[in-house]
């Protein structure tokens, strides 16, 4: 018998693999190019690449559609083997970097560290493993976050507050920071309180006698939830708590508390541990509750950079509390998830955005009139308003991910090299930076996952039936996805907390010209008190003739809305009145920064790498259909604001961007094939390179659901089915009308 996965495609009439290679042959963009603006340079392309192929062709990394059919129990104990082959590549990946650093041109990107033979390690050391971690958050976003959880959450917050003496210990000495010796977790949300940390209730009383604190849960809703490797995994966690020194509350500091036995894995003394069961996704993440009765850990595993309790034998115990930076350092371990979460919405939705665009091109669906061929869905105007604007979605993330992770990365080394050195000039500085990081930060991570949160389900719908299918990603990715948009941050608090800086800037710079214009260029050019000026003494319509206009048009928002919010609290002073239009800012500054630091790469002469004419014109295209898409979507308040007029929205905005969408959808297999994700991270037969949709869903399908013959493929329950059918005439028996009693009534 001939198998299906070899049956011949062209024997079919639909046959969508001749759609996808006739756009391929038609294809005017240069691929490589693209790619390379996406990956940032050539050198971080190519890292990517090797990563990349690495992982699609482990054979413990590597996922395949049999993960869709998985139990909870089974994910999590393959996610244990994953992260044991995670720490593996993580020892190679260090070798990598300190033996081929200086003459291995892929790593000519990473900064000298000085010593090679230097024991220590420090960020530069793990640069290919974080892109590695980044990567396999594509592929398998549970095992990222198990381990993102250990490194990102529990490794920074001792980065980010520990004393240098601290970090030496837990991350080099214990080991955490190769993932031996011990395993942390982040216990900082509880039962009842999650976003407003300040309120947390744990406790972290100093016992003086013994010069040591003593945790604990005073209530349920201090119960510490939904911590992330703490049900089955964590040996130790950074513990938030309130630090109480002879009666006084100094707020919420941070301890890493023992969990577990890391030899055992037998639960500490005063500590009990749970499993918070069923969630929407992530099943392979042991997320866990956790109580503390009066657990004791010594005075030196409070972490001190900031805060320090000084214990004066004979006398009161002291406690020094750096102002300056203490109430940011409370937040600072979650300022890589945030900025990792950017980046990942420029993955994750450039993902799902070839899945679709390669079956919109390959699917057909009606005919024009009978007789004539069915009409393949990327060519329906609607379809195109449906999928195109979502590619171009993770193209301007792309940039502004990258340049954020980098901004990050240079503001914590000088934030760690100016506390070393407690250089307060330069702490005055970093402050400044990292107010501006938090902004950043969070606006992009809320923005941004919600982007994708909704790009995912979109394209899922677009994709008919077969979307919904679990074989073809979009169900799985997307209860993967939403999470993004809650923990370490809330969307809506987060962008709450952006835009009310932002707006505290606004004013500044518009009523006592405070504006600086070194540390606040890179993303708040729009609160130079010259263009403010400008904005609202201008007679002038606003227009879209530059390109640079479709960035400024979002400044120019900003404005006007920043200017009505000012208004509106200082007439009711009420901040929290304007709660629904703040978060508006934070989504439209986070459109600017995107927008603008596209702009400026693209029209790098040496950075974007982009030299082929046709391929930079759809690259502006691109840009361009980005800012009407939103630019439409936001109509109403463009209008309300003043911003445009609706003869503005209607006859140059939505005929523009109606123009665009079939200039784009010319290259659309070409923008994703630009993506160059192999059939491995996609795992969606629907949206593998080859186009062959119905042969490689089908066969996936059979392979993971036996055929039902020859007593294969039989449910248990069958007996039950056929019981029901086989029953007898229970109603008669019962003394109820025979069967002709009742069909005779019924045909009256």
């Amino acid at each position: 018998m001939t198998k299906l996965s070899t049956v011949d495609p062209n024997a079919s009439v639909l046959n969508p693999q001749r759609f996808i290679q006739r756009e391929r042959e038609n294809c005017s963009i240069d691929i490589d190019q693209v790619n390379t603006f996406l990956e940032s340079d050539p050198r971080s392309r190519d890292l990517t690449h090797l990563i990349v192929d690495q992982l699609v062709n482990d054979p413990i990394i590597k996922a395949d559609s049999a993960t869709y059919d998985q139990t909870k129990l089974t994910q999590r104990e393959v996610t244990v083997k994953k992260i044991a082959r995670m720490a593996l590549y993580m020892e190679q990946d260090i070798k990598t970097v300190r033996k081929h650093f200086r003459d291995t041109d892929l790593l000519k990107s990473l900064q000298d560290f000085g010593d090679t033979t230097t024991p220590p390690l420090t960020n530069k050391d793990l640069a290919i493993f974080d892109k590695r971690l980044s990567l396999v958050a594509n592929m398998d976003p549970q095992l990222s976050t198990r381990i993102g959880v250990h490194l990102g959450l529990f490794g920074n917050c001792i980065k980010g507050n520990g004393t240098d003496e601290q970090i030496k210990y837990w991350l080099q000495t214990r080991g955490a920071i190769l993932i031996k010796g011990i395993y942390g977790c982040f216990a900082m949300t509880e039962l009842g309180h999650g976003s407003n940390v300040a309120q947390l209730q744990t406790t972290a009383t100093y016992d003086q006698e013994s010069d040591t604190f003593i945790i604990n849960t005073p209530d349920l809703a201090a119960t510490k939830w939904w911590i992330g490797g703490a049900a089955h995994s964590a040996t130790h966690t950074a513990c938030y708590a309130r630090l109480l020194v002879n009666g006084k509350d100094y707020g919420v500091k941070t301890f890493v508390v023992p969990l577990r036995d890391p030899s055992s894995l037998q639960l500490m003394p005063g500590i009990a541990i749970g499993d918070i069961g069923a969630k929407m996704g992530r099943d392979g993440i042991d997320n866990g509750w956790i109580q503390f009765r009066n657990v004791v850990i010594p005075r030196e595993f409070m972490l001190s950079r900031f805060t320090k309790v000084h214990r004066n034998p004979g006398a009161t115990p002291t406690v020094e509390v750096d102002p300056q930076l203490d109430q940011i350092s409370g937040y600072s371990a979650l300022l890589s998830g945030r900025v990792n979460m950017v980046m990942d919405s420029f993955r994750f939705g450039s993902k799902f955005a070839t899945i679709a665009t390669r079956y919109a091109v390959g699917r057909q669906q009606f005919a024009d009139k009978p007789g004539q061929p069915e009409k393949q869905l990327i060519d329906y105007p609607l379809h195109q308003y449906r999928v195109l604007p979502q590619i171009v979605i993770p193209y301007i993330i792309s940039p502004a991910a990258f340049s954020l992770l980098n901004f990050y990365y240079s503001t914590l080394d000088e934030l760690y090299a100016a506390s070393s050195k407690n250089d307060k000039r330069a702490l005055v500085v970093v402050s400044q930076k990292l107010k501006n990081l938090f902004i950043d930060s969070a606006s992009l991570k809320a923005t941004n996952t919600w982007l994708v949160a909704q790009l995912i389900d979109e394209l899922r719908q677009t994709c008919g039936g077969h979307g919904y299918s679990g074989y073809n990603a979009f169900g799985k990715g997307y209860n993967d996805w939403v999470v993004q948009c809650t923990w370490e941050g809330d969307n809506n608090i987060l962008s709450l907390t952006s835009a009310k800086s932002i707006l505290k800037k606004f004013v500044d710079s518009a009523t006592k010209g405070k504006y600086n214009k070194e540390l606040d260029k890179r993303s708040f050019r729009y609160l130079d008190p010259q263009f403010i000026r400008k904005v609202f003494t201008s007679s002038s319509e606003n227009k879209l003739d530059d390109l640079y206009d479709y960035t400024n048009i979002w400044a120019v928002a900003l404005m006007k809305l920043l200017r009505h919010i000012a208004k509106q609290v200082d007439s009711t002073k009420d901040l929290d009145g304007a709660s629904k239009l703040l978060v508006l800012v934070s989504k439209f500054h986070a459109l600017y920064v995107m927008l603008n630091t596209y702009y400026e790469k693209l029209n790098s002469p040496t950075d974007s790498y982009v030299t082929c004419p046709k391929t930079k014109e759809q690259l502006w295209n691109v840009y361009k259909l980005f800012s009407l898409y939103f630019i439409d979507k936001h109509a109403g308040e463009f209008q309300q604001f003043k911003i445009l007029s609706p003869d503005q929205i209607s006859q140059v905005v939505q005929p523009r961007l109606l123009k665009l969408l079939p200039e784009i959808r010319k290259e659309c297999i070409s923008l994703t094939d630009s993506f160059k994700w192999p059939d491995g991270m996609l795992n969606a037969p629907i949206g593998y390179y080859d186009g062959d949709i119905y042969h490689n869903y089908f066969n996936e399908v059979v392979k993971n659901n036996p055929v039902e013959k020859d007593g294969a493929g039989i449910p248990p329950y069958h007996e039950l089915l056929a019981n029901m059918l086989t029953r007898g005439d229970e109603f008669a028996r019962l003394g109820g009308a025979n069967n002709a009693e009742i069909l005779s009534k019924l045909t009256k």
